[in-house]
């Protein structure tokens, strides 16, 4: 009797066992799929950052705006995205979470018909260009056998010379429009807080290289620019070096004599 009585009471731990078991997985943290969506609209927002609240662990939302996050039911998921209101979203159904934010700009709908900056300057330097027999590139290999005088003067002549110093120029004005999309005046101060002079010292200072911010997500941007509004910080908010000051004595205009 006393033997069954130990059999029962080891089972009974058993099962008690199994069921807390049971109950922590089944309330432990799950890899879960979520996805983001402007609101109103069907399109989906690509490179939102998800940030589980209690765990601090961060996601980004892919081309689909789908997302994989470690969370479980009754988490708090704060999705941030530049240009959109931040949402906080507490997951209540783990197998359904579609987050929607809110535009915070919005641009009226206009119809493009001129050319971009990138156009320009590839018509500028097809201009200089057709000024030399050649083009402004290194003349062909044949062109110094047949006609070596031409060659030469689309290899040395000051139209050509001009257009390699215009397709540098012309390259650095692209890269430089392409850093301006991710390191811009809205962008840095909506993100960092800073306003006025300290903004535009703040972007003088740590402005990124082209190489730098080429392959930059959302998330990329939020980091390097909390990483230096922390240095900046701790530097005492330094002022940028600027070009001194040039007087311009006070002309006199021009008065009709009678």
């Amino acid at each position: 009797m006393e033997h069954r009585k130990y059999y029962i009471s080891i089972l009974k731990a058993v099962f008690t066992l199994f069921f807390l078991i049971c109950f922590f997985f089944s309330h432990a943290q799950q890899q879960l799929q979520g996805v983001v969506l402007e609101k109103g609209t069907p399109k989906r927002v690509a490179e939102a950052t998800i940030t589980n609240r209690r765990t601090l662990e961060k996601a980004l939302s892919n081309s689909e705006g789908g997302f994989v996050i470690a969370a479980k039911e009754g988490d708090t998921l704060i999705v941030t995205k530049y240009a959109y209101s931040s949402e906080y979203y507490r997951i209540t159904d783990p197998d359904n979470i579609a987050v929607s934010l809110n535009p915070t700009i919005e641009l009226e709908t206009v119809t493009v018909t001129g050319k971009t900056r990138k156009d320009e300057l590839q018509d500028i330097l097809k201009d200089y260009q057709k000024q030399t027999p050649y083009g402004a590139g290194r003349p062909k290999a044949l062109s110094y056998v047949f006609n070596p005088l031409s060659a030469l003067y689309g290899t040395f002549s000051k139209s050509a010379k001009n257009a390699r110093r215009f397709n540098n120029y012309a390259q650095n004005e692209i890269q430089e429009t392409e850093v301006d999309k991710k390191f811009n005046k809205y962008n840095v101060g909506e993100i960092t807080g800073l306003e006025g002079n300290d903004l535009l010292n703040f972007m003088s200072l740590y402005r990124p290289t082209y190489n730098q911010s080429r392959y930059w997500n959302e998330y990329d941007i939020r980091d390097y620019l909390k990483t230096s509004l922390d240095k900046f910080n701790r530097e005492g908010r330094p002022t940028a070096d600027t070009l001194p000051r040039i007087s311009i004595p006070e002309q006199p205009l021009n008065k009709k004599e009678y």
